[in-house]
């Protein structure tokens, strides 16, 4: 059977030829005006596959510079900030310097409202922030890490944040801690032995102490008993008069009956002076070296008694205002309670007491907060110290803000490691990013040049076909019948 082509059959064949010609050309001259190879997975499926992976692992490489450069942005403010905290040190140390000079109540005023301005910046640091969150509240950034209640006299700042620092995770890297928890920044340090400022006898305790700051301490005196055989007892004003306060055989009266009778004699307290007693003394006040004072009755003194009588004077103490009046039991490791908070201080009470007030110091403990506020309260001289013990205090002032700054100056050494580090992980990962899309880019892009041959050839291929097809379709009748 003879297979005849028609003009019809002719110009299919050609339509479908140019239509495949014009994709293909379509398809090239697209690769040349977007730089782009793979159009469409068919373009070459196992490229297109490794491609996705390509893209995959560069997103994941420009996501870890987005997340280095973030951190670095938030530890340069946060390194900014320590800075500021230290200079703000710098100057609270001057004004604990200017105000051991002063004389004038004037100048304790202005120095006071120099240390409330530091405060207030001080507070302002601690609760800065950027536009991801808090800097110093741990991993908590959403949260305000720091409040203030300057009206109590320890702990001012209250901090709710975490104690856990924040972190900074990175695909293919170890977890770097970033920026580091307020409380480990602007809290106490190492706790040193407890201080005992005063002249209450009572001295620091074994055991480890709990509260932080300062407490004031009040020893007062209850009841005051002789060893039997003298026949001395304790005078009308003993109760509300005497301020010796020590277990059994601390204190001590000496008594000499000069009479042989118990008509005359005297009486010292503690090695003191001899004071001069006669049988109708009920009242008779003694004082001891250190102007401890005791009174006695020495009406129904033993007739010819004299000697070592032991005292017992009982007591109680408190370091929470009054507000707990615990009754001393006179051991080296006597625990007492503040009511207020639940912390428990450990003190030696074993020696020989006086009633009395004191204040118990508690180096190390304070945060920087707490120690200018006690600095600025000492500046207005709220605890009543008198000069000596005033002047001490600020050498204490003095001591814990160097302890503070350079632990502010320890944190910043730390940031500014860690700074370092983190340009060093973003050059490293910049690198890895610019190598991917290297990769990436020789996967998916066009050769240009390659492109712009194949162009070529396909516009002369057209054009030949195009030529070949009319030449076909303008055949004569003679042709025709052939």
């Amino acid at each position: 059977m003879d297979f005849r082509v028609t003009p019809r059959l002719g110009i299919e064949f050609a339509t479908s030829a140019l239509a495949r010609q014009a994709a293909e050309l379509q398809r090239t001259q697209q690769q040349i005006s977007t730089g782009i190879r793979l159009q469409r997975p068919s373009d070459d499926p196992s490229a297109v596959r490794r491609s996705i992976i390509q893209k995959d692992q560069l997103t994941r490489l420009e996501t870890n510079v987005a997340s280095v450069q973030q951190a670095q942005s938030r530890l340069s403010q946060a390194h900014v900030q320590l800075r500021n905290a230290q200079e703000l040190l710098i100057q609270a140390r001057e004004v604990a310097l200017s105000a051991a000079q002063a004389t004038e109540p004037a100048e304790y005023s202005v120095l006071a409202k120099e240390l409330d301005g530091i405060l207030n910046q001080l507070f302002s640091i601690a609760n800065s922030s950027d536009e991801t969150g808090f800097l110093f509240a741990g991993t908590a950034t959403q949260s305000q890490p720091f409040t203030f209640d300057p009206t109590r006299p320890y702990g001012v700042a209250s901090y709710s944040g975490t104690s856990a620092n924040s972190e900074l995770h990175v695909t293919g890297d170890v977890s770097r801690e970033l920026l580091i928890a307020g409380d480990s920044i602007f809290g106490g340090t190492v706790r040193e032995p407890s201080l005992i400022i005063g002249s209450t006898g009572v001295a620091g305790g074994q055991s480890s102490t709990t509260a932080i700051g300062y407490r004031k301490l009040t020893l007062t005196h209850t009841l005051t008993t002789f060893a039997a055989g003298s026949g001395i007892a304790a005078g009308a004003s003993s109760a509300a008069g005497d301020t010796i306060v020590g277990a059994t055989g601390v204190h001590k009266l000496q008594i000499e009956d000069t009479s042989g009778t118990g008509a005359f004699g005297t009486v010292s307290l503690n090695g003191g002076a001899p004071v001069n007693f006669t049988s109708t003394t009920t009242d008779l006040k003694v004082t001891g070296p250190s102007g401890e004072v005791v009174y006695v009755d020495t009406s129904a003194l033993t007739a010819g008694f004299s000697g070592s009588v032991d005292i017992t004077a009982d007591g109680t103490i408190s370091i929470d205002e009054g507000a707990t009046l615990t009754p001393l039991t006179f051991d080296a490791n006597e625990s007492v309670v503040d009511s207020r908070d639940n912390s428990v201080v450990y003190l030696d009470t074993s020696g020989r007491l006086y009633a009395g007030q004191g204040v118990i110091e508690f180096p190390g403990t304070t945060d920087v907060f707490d120690t200018l506020v006690a600095l600025r309260d000492d500046v207005l001289n709220e605890r009543g110290l008198n000069t000596q013990n005033r002047l001490a205090a600020f050498d204490r002032h003095i001591a814990n803000i160097d302890r503070i700054e350079n632990h502010l100056l320890d944190q910043v050494g730390v940031q500014s490691v860690a700074l370092e580090q983190l340009d060093k992980l973003q050059i490293r990962t910049e690198d890895q990013s610019l190598e991917q899309k290297i990769r990436y880019g020789e996967t998916t892009s066009a050769d240009l040049a390659a492109a712009a041959v194949k162009m070529q050839e396909l516009l002369n291929q057209q054009q030949f076909t195009m030529a070949a097809v009319s030449r076909v379709l303008s055949q004569n009748l003679l042709q025709y019948l052939q």
